[in-house]
């Protein structure tokens, strides 16, 4: 099953390097794409910001996107937090 991302993109940055506290190994920052979704309610309207892992042959085509509307192929994860999205 393909499950696209449609949105605006409004920023495309690169995360810090992580470090695993147990082992010491440190791993490159992964690029993350950050989407505005506007949410309507009775008590008004509120803003949420998602942010979304992009493989990174797939950077120099977003970057030229910044300010648009893009569809992104992702795959959904589940955590304590809620339900994810990483690009594929």
């Amino acid at each position: 099953m393909e499950l696209l991302l449609k949105g605006k993109l409004e920023n495309l940055f690169k995360s810090k390097d992580f470090k695993n506290k147990e082992n010491g190994e440190v791993k490159e920052g992964k690029y993350q794409a950050q989407f505005i979704e506007q949410i309507e309610s009775e008590e008004g309207s509120q803003l949420v910001i998602h942010k979304v892992s992009i493989p990174e042959d797939k950077v120099a085509q977003l970057k030229t996107k910044v300010g648009e509307m893009v569809s992104i192929s992702v795959r959904a994860y589940s955590s304590k937090n809620g339900i994810g999205f990483y690009g594929i």
